[in-house]
């Protein structure tokens, strides 16, 4: 049986055998993604829909079939989505990362654009606002960046749905030393030994790990 994906949650740590538990909120915003589910796809819209504004989950969920049909492409989706995204909060941009990866193979990531999320921290640094940022999304306790992906090499990220931690202080997120390196990053399709990634501890991706601060990055 194909891995779906996995479940990072204190109540329930594994591998998402029963597409039926993306219902239950906590477990949708906490799966690692790998693969299309068309079971999946509706199981995540209706536990969207459960926490998310009802007219964003419906619209994306039209934007999403359109795909799926031939009636709109990937551009036209970016557009849609671009549109839309300022209205949304941060556990629904969470939840569009796993859907958009259910139903089509992709996050935003592949679209064009990278989400950088960043928790201030009493006494820390708040990072740099990123190159390319098209609109913020400001939380009680958290600042979300909608910027434009870089076009350069491709890094893989094979944890964090395409939601990548910011920090002004060393060590930073691997996928966001990267990002700030000038590569994009990527999450459709599977890493091969060529490519550069993030490891899940447990899905265990083929790849290779960026070294922050090294010019180059060795075998992981």
């Amino acid at each position: 049986m194909d891995v779906i994906g996995w479940i990072d949650h204190f109540d329930y740590y594994g591998p998402l055998v029963d597409t039926r538990m993306l219902e239950e909120p906590k477990y949708l915003v906490s799966a690692i993604i790998v693969s299309q589910s068309e079971e999946g796809f509706e199981h995540a819209i209706r536990g969207w829909s459960r926490f998310g504004t009802y007219e964003i989950v419906e619209t994306t969920y039209v934007y999403i079939t359109q795909v799926k049909r031939g009636v709109i492409d990937r551009k036209e989706l970016l557009q849609k989505l671009l549109f839309l995204l300022p209205r949304f909060k941060y556990f629904d941009i969470l939840a569009l990362q796993r859907v958009l990866k259910l139903g089509l193979g992709i996050t935003t990531c592949d679209l064009g654009l990278v989400v950088l999320s960043y928790i201030s921290v009493r006494g820390g640094r708040p990072p740099q606002r990123p190159l390319g940022t098209l609109f913020e999304i400001r939380g009680d306790e958290l600042m979300i960046y909608i910027a434009r992906n870089n076009k350069g090499k491709m890094v893989y990220d094979g944890e964090t749905m395409c939601i990548i931690p910011m920090s002004a202080e060393e060590p930073r997120h691997p996928l966001y030393e990267a990002y700030l390196k000038g590569f994009r990053i990527y999450t459709e399709g599977m890493p091969t030994e060529r490519d550069l990634c993030v490891v899940h501890k447990k899905l265990k991706l083929r790849c290779k790990i960026l070294q922050p601060n090294a010019g180059e990055f060795p075998t992981f």
